[in-house]
């Protein structure tokens, strides 16, 4: 449960990794090749020493498999040396280390990555990234990641760049809410674990009273099955936004407590709520419940998606499964590491990726229209590592899917 807390604070797309091809990642085809090859750009291949740049991913473990990250790394290293001139007009060349959501098998990948001479560590989310993260620190070599939870990662001034903003799920989702609502309090339905009511604890009171609301946390054991009466004194204690986090079973019991106890204000839940069993369970007692997206989920006009497809389609592997948003966010912050890097020249050594990536000026957000990252330290004070403290915002309609368009909130850029 602590796991898919961590990964329900990391703002992965909306509805999971459904395999119906609709409700997550970026979905369908492009059509025919030549329109691929159009979303593609034209020829701007490498070319000389290639860069060694390290790929984490936590793979295939027991209990999830996150190789489809891998593939799409390969396939956007291959369109990047193509079409985007690699980095600095030099060739990528990834080496790649899996982790299985092992510490200790994270913490091998380092000397790898030293022993390699790599660059730079490109991530997406791993739930072992700390004992990655320290010994590449120390080192001085940068790593460029999607997001995650870990307090001395986001805390980084150094050489840490992360996307997605930990706090959003948390704070600034639920204060968007509920100003919108015109409620003075948000109370939060949460499982009981560290990673989620240690944000409360630590700055929940501070962050929420400067946005002028209330603030009360429920938390609830994880397995609790009925919720009945905590959502009955929710719902008789006055207006308020009611955030639930957690995965599809426990938002399940939290909406039916919420059901039986009457309660009709807003609410809104973190992306991992949203599944399936969710939709069947819960049916349309989801219509206009709010939900957050890292980048636009079911665009089909979005063009860094299209492009995303036109990738997997021209180097990917048959497999890639499109509607598995885990790929999305390899797409995502390797087009991002590109954008940040775009005109770099010189010899290519860590300290110089990382004066490039922090000097860089705001930058549009791949696949978010609307949203800006930069990575000079300043987005969220609380998090320096963070590029980008926002993300998108919608509803979901009657069958519990995104509706269109997002909102863009949270961000200043």
């Amino acid at each position: 449960m602590a796991a898919v807390a961590a990964l329900a604070l990391t703002a992965t797309a909306c509805g999971g990794d459904s395999d119906s091809g609709t409700d997550g990642g970026a979905g369908g085809t492009t059509g025919t090749p030549g329109a691929a090859l159009s979303l593609l750009g034209p020829s701007n291949p490498a070319s000389g020493e290639p860069v060694k740049v390290g790929f984490i991913s936590d793979g295939k473990t027991p209990a999830f498999d996150n190789t489809i990250q891998i593939d799409v790394a390969n396939a956007m290293t291959k369109f990047l040396n193509e079409h985007e001139a690699g980095i600095g007009g030099r060739p990528i060349e990834l080496v790649v280390c899996e982790t299985a959501a092992d510490p200790g098998k994270a913490g091998d990948c380092a000397p790898q990555f030293i022993q390699a001479d790599v660059a730079i560590v490109v991530a997406g989310e791993s739930t072992a990234m700390d004992a990655v993260w320290r010994p590449m620190h120390d080192a001085g070599i940068p790593i460029f990641l999607y997001a995650t939870t870990e307090q001395s990662v986001v805390l980084d001034r150094d050489s840490t760049f992360a996307m997605g903003d930990p706090t959003v799920g948390l704070g600034t989702m639920p204060i968007n809410v509920a100003k919108d609502n015109n409620v003075p309090k948000v109370t939060v339905v949460g499982v009981d674990v560290p990673v989620v009511t240690g944000f409360y604890d630590a700055l929940g009171q501070q962050v929420f009273s400067e946005a002028g609301l209330e603030l009360k946390v429920v938390a609830i054991p994880p397995g609790q099955a009925d919720m009945t009466p905590q959502m009955a004194q929710i719902a008789g204690d006055g207006p308020t936004e009611v955030h639930i986090i957690g995965n599809d079973s426990f938002c399940i019991a939290a909406f039916n407590g919420l059901e039986a106890a009457g309660f009709d204000g807003p609410i809104s839940v973190v992306n991992q709520c949203v599944s399936e069993a969710s939709r069947t369970a819960l049916g349309d007692i989801l219509e206009g419940v709010y939900v957050l997206a890292p980048f636009a989920i079911g665009d089909e006009k979005n063009p860094d998606l299209l492009q995303y497809r036109a990738i997997v389609e021209t180097y990917g592997k048959n497999d890639i499964d499109l509607s598995k948003s885990m790929g999305d966010t390899i797409y995502v912050t390797m087009m991002a590491l590109h954008r940040a890097l775009d005109g770099f020249t010189g010899e290519v050594t860590p300290a110089a990726l990382i004066e490039k990536i922090r000097t860089a000026p705001a930058l549009p957000f791949p696949a978010a229209p609307g949203l800006t990252f930069q990575c000079n330290g300043a987005a969220n004070p609380l998090v320096p590592a963070v590029c980008n403290s926002g993300a998108l915002l919608t509803t979901l309609d009657a069958q519990g899917n995104p509706t269109l368009p997002y909102k863009p909130f949270g961000h200043d850029g």
